[in-house]
């Protein structure tokens, strides 16, 4: 059975019930869609591509290497935050507080301990492996897991680990989510702005549908929900990129 929703890249519990006001708003629209056209919600998608939801949020990489057509492009998020470009993130590089690096050239992997939060992860895994080469020289060998970002910057924290890649978006819910963890860890660099985390509808999706859904997400901004949402991630805003922006993301090397 296919799922109406999936929002659940940046869940913690300050987050949970800005995220769960976002997927009753899309949920409305596709019921009423659904409603409207005489139809059971499970056949808005016809015969979906991978029938795992109709509308949600995803990691740009998975847009960027997916199959043609097994995905419509919605919009990304805009980070409150001038120096960064528009619909675009990237990850800060951590090190623990107390007893950290001074800097990413420092970087020793014989004595520094690096840990990612999932591997494959554009953000903690794969931007961190090609800045560390760039910098250092030096190349990640099956770094451990934490299983998350929030893990992560609480790894760093506790000082498990002496560096780590936390997305911005992250980043920024962590100061919500774990405050305590966040003033135990210090920014010593960043990598390479890319676009941001896309809204997608299932590929399977008719066009007009698509665009119902793209509509009823930006409007979104509407509501008292998405001002919570925006203060808690660091947004400001909510763009529409060119869906082929997110192709420069698998040029990006391990």
């Amino acid at each position: 059975m296919t799922a109406r929703t999936k929002f659940d890249m940046y869940l913690a519990p300050p987050s949970r019930a800005a995220f769960a006001a976002l997927a009753d708003w899309m949920d409305a629209v596709i019921a009423n869609v659904a409603t409207s056209q005489k139809m059971a919600v499970d056949s808005l998608a016809g015969d979906s591509l991978a029938g795992d939801f109709l509308v949600g949020q995803i990691c740009g990489i998975t847009l960027a290497t997916a199959p043609a057509g097994r995905f419509h492009y919605l919009a990304t998020p805009v980070m409150d935050d001038e120096a960064v470009p528009v619909g675009r993130y990237n990850s800060l590089i951590i090190t623990p507080r107390e007893g950290g690096i001074d800097n990413l050239a420092a970087f020793d992997p014989t004595h520094h301990r690096v840990i990612i939060n999932e591997p494959g992860s554009f953000s903690g895994d794969i931007t961190l492996a090609a800045h560390l080469r760039r910098v250092t020289g030096h190349h990640l060998v099956t770094p451990p897991r934490s299983g998350g970002h929030l893990a992560s910057i609480g790894m760093i924290a506790a000082g498990k680990a002496h560096l780590a890649a936390i997305d911005r978006v992250s980043f920024a819910l962590a100061r919500a989510a774990c405050p305590d963890d966040v003033a135990a860890v210090r920014v010593i660099d960043e990598t390479t702005f890319y676009p941001g985390l896309p809204f997608v509808a299932d590929g399977a999706v008719p066009e007009h549908i698509a665009a119902l859904l793209r509509d009823r997400l930006m409007d979104f901004r509407t509501q008292p929900a998405w001002r919570e949402m925006a203060g808690i991630l660091g947004l400001r805003d909510l763009t529409i990129l060119d869906a082929a922006d997110y192709d420069i993301m698998t040029t990006v090397g391990g």
